[in-house]
């Protein structure tokens, strides 16, 4: 009778799994984050039609506004409902003034708001992966995945490739990825003469910049549908074409509330409901509908098992299956056979004040919430520095020093000289200019061309030091002098001291390297010459601010702790001036405004101290690195101590690769997806490389050293796939959304 049941509902309704169904109570992998790198990692593990994957994300679905569809409109959605809106603490070796660290709360994370730039970085940055203990992270092992990841579409007209020296290698492209990467239908002329002004003092031009060379100018391509113009994020390249996979569940407005562990206990704080608290983490946004129906009603079949008969009957005909495969799911939570940890589930809620729900993993739990988030997730379930986590009565599970540190971004700071030709049009009439702008529209709504199908920036500059500053040794050797303990915060853990200082020594080689960029120009095509250090040298923190995860965590870059960053900053903004009086950029009649002409060198100093900022590129709090280097994965991307528990994301990063972080991002998840996989094939050949376990005692933290960290495939607790295929279907039939 109930298979009669079953087949039934299955003629009548669809297969596919709409955004946010009611979850299973047990999962094969469950992906924590919907940003880029989860979205991959979820995508490529429901391949296999013989597993379940769930993504649990804490931020809504985007409605396709014009500020995130939009190229035009990079930057207007910074701040507003698909934001952490996450700061910074006050920055003391800057102004004391705090700075914000736009994140991505939505189904697709960064990539809804971020600069749609696309870029890898150079070879080199790559090596220095390997060279600090992570064989088989090359540039030459990326770069399949870093093609996987993309449909790359040349520039559409020879004659615009050839003004603005664009240039394709193919060998170094992908032409049938989820990513459409291409170029805008307009092009702002006075990118063009800044090539040719940095041409004239120097600066080589990189005309493909994805080779993985990249020391010189360059027109980088964006995350951009070459047909209908719009911005290609990880969520309309990675979930909507495969929104009707049976088994990839993805469920919006979630937070993970903490990793659960077997046989270890549970961060109390965490699982406390905050009665009349709907806070959700983001900074001031409560009560965002989670997702592109405004929201669903969850069935807790798992509480009502645990209530009784009458709360099970409740549930129907879903909820009698669901009893009968429960019992299925708690005999199949892998053993102890390991002395490493075990992740066997999540604990999660919509808001501060919601119900905490729980479902399991059977396979393993992968976190990809990002840098900022992931580490605060890792130290809410009792992982991390055990001083930290014992302050705040945290059951501490595995003592690993390097959770939030070595966290480093690109900073930068906004130069403007205004040009005064005006034959050269600049995007600023997008705001200014009414005739411009309506032209700009019904350009864009005709034929999907002109000045909305791209934003202000895109001609760049990564320039070498040995091209910018004459003796550029000046700068390497004053690094060079510096003890690796120097600038670092007072009292770190000596692992992570250990990591750093060899990180300072490819710092300072790539200095002196006229392969490697040392820095950015960000070329906004209304005066405005951006410049953004790529070899940061200072180091910050992510840590918890209170055991409860709807409190934001506590974040400082210590953006210019490391004086060298203010040095390459100095010679960078130096180099503008120069840029200026070249005959190329002399003809738009530019004019210094900020920093004034006349400015001394400490209103220099002041000027740099108040303009620094994010380049929204935050990474390395998760870092893969050896233990004793302050790393917290393995080269296999699990997290020391544990048995199958994965960081992905650019947290990973141990050192930032002189690029914007989103291609970076993608590449990293596909490799890492591999990973994953072949460790579940049980070959094994992802997992031979030796890695450093924490010394852990057994007996206090349920963790031990295991050489061979790999997780044994568990039976599928969906043998069956007609079992599988018709449980989904009744979970289907109870989807509930709000009107």
């Amino acid at each position: 009778m109930l298979r009669y049941l079953l087949l039934v509902q299955l003629s009548m309704i669809a297969v596919a799994l709409p955004l946010n169904t009611p979850l299973l109570p047990s999962y094969d992998y469950i992906v924590v984050g919907g940003g880029p790198a989860g979205l991959v990692v979820a995508n490529r593990l429901s391949e296999d039609p013989n597993v379940n994957v769930l993504l649990l994300e804490a931020g809504p679905a985007d409605r396709g506004e014009p500020a995130v569809e939009i190229p035009a409109f990079i930057g207007n959605d910074i701040g507003g409902i698909y934001d952490w809106n996450l700061s910074t603490v006050p920055q003391i070796y800057l102004d004391g003034v705090s700075r914000s660290i736009p994140q991505g709360r939505a189904l697709g994370g960064g990539t809804i708001l971020n600069g749609m730039l696309w870029n890898r970085g150079g070879q080199g940055d790559y090596q220095n992966w390997v060279d600090l203990g992570n064989p088989g992270w090359s540039w030459d092992d990326l770069l399949p995945y870093f093609a996987k990841s993309e449909t790359y579409t040349p520039v559409y007209s020879e004659e615009v490739g050839e003004r603005f020296s664009i240039q394709e290698w193919p060998d170094v492209h992908g032409h049938a990825g989820p990513v459409n990467v291409s170029f805008p239908k307009n092009f702002w002329n006075s990118s063009a003469v800044l090539f040719d002004a940095l041409n004239e003092v120097g600066v080589p031009t990189a005309y493909d910049p994805n080779t993985g060379l990249v020391a010189g100018a360059a027109f980088l391509p964006m995350d951009i549908d070459p047909i209908t113009q719009q911005r290609s994020t990880a969520r309309r390249a990675y979930y909507n074409p495969y929104i009707d996979r049976p088994n990839l569940w993805v469920s919006t407005g979630q937070t993970v509330t903490q990793i659960l562990f077997e046989g270890r206990p549970m961060n109390a704080m965490a699982s406390e409901v905050s009665v009349g608290d709907d806070s959700d983490g983001d900074g001031g946004h409560p009560g965002i509908p989670t997702g592109i129906f405004g929201g669903t009603t969850t069935l807790n079949f798992t509480q009502a098992m645990d209530d009784g008969e009458d709360e099970v009957k409740k549930c129907g005909i879903a909820g009698r299956i669901w009893r009968k495969l429960w019992k299925r799911f708690k005999r199949q939570v892998p053993g102890t056979g390991s002395p490493n940890m075990v992740a066997v589930g999540v604990e999660y809620a919509t808001n501060a004040g919601g119900p905490r729900q729980i479902v399991s993993a059977s396979r393993e739990v992968i976190v990809a919430a990002g840098a900022l988030h992931s580490p605060h997730l890792l130290m809410l379930s009792g992982i991390g520095p055990a001083a930290a986590l014992q302050e705040l009565d945290i059951p501490l599970n595995v003592d690993i020093p390097g959770v939030g540190n070595n966290l480093q971004d690109h900073g930068q700071v906004w130069c403007w000289y205004p040009f005064y030709n005006a034959s050269y049009m600049n995007p600023t009439m997008l705001t200014h200019n009414e005739s411009f702008v309506a032209a700009a529209w019904e350009e864009y709504w005709t034929n999907h061309t002109g000045p909305l199908t791209t934003g202000a920036i895109d001609g760049v500059a990564f320039p070498a030091l040995p091209y910018v500053v004459n003796g550029s040794a000046a700068i390497s050797d004053a690094a060079a002098a510096q003890s690796p303990e120097q600038y670092l915060l007072p009292g770190i853990d000596g692992s992570i001291v250990s990591g750093y200082a060899l990180q300072q020594q490819m710092m300072i080689s790539a200095l002196d390297d006229v392969t490697r960029a040392a820095y950015e120009i960000i070329n906004a095509n209304d005066g405005v010459l951006t410049v953004a250090n790529m070899r940061p040298f200072s180091r910050g923190t992510v840590s918890l601010n209170s055991a409860r995860p709807f409190d934001p965590p506590t974040i400082d870059p210590r953006y210019g702790s490391n004086p060298i960053d203010l040095e390459i900053l100095q010679a960078a903004m130096d180099f503008n001036q120069r840029l200026l009086y070249t005959p190329s950029m002399s003809q738009m009649n530019p004019a210094q405004r900020f920093p004034p002409p006349e400015a001394s060198e400490g209103q220099i100093t002041s000027y740099i101290h108040s303009r620094w900022q994010t380049e929204y590129h935050p990474g390395g709090t998760c870092a893969m690195m050896p233990f004793e280097l302050g790393g917290v994965v393995s080269p296999e991307l699990l997290v020391y101590g544990t048995r199958n528990l994965r960081v992905v994301d650019s947290s990973i990063i141990p050192m930032l690769p002189a690029a914007h972080l989103q291609a970076v991002v993608y590449g990293t998840a596909e490799k890492a997806a591999d990973i994953i996989k072949v460790a579940q094939d049980g070959s094994g050949s992802s997992q031979t490389q030796t890695s450093s376990s924490p010394p852990l005692d057994a007996s206090e933290t349920g963790a031990g050293v295991d050489s061979s960290p790999t997780l044994s495939p568990p039976v599928s607790v969906y043998s069956e796939p007609a079992m599988r295929t018709t449980f989904i279907t009744v979970v289907y039939t109870q989807t509930v959304y709000a009107s």
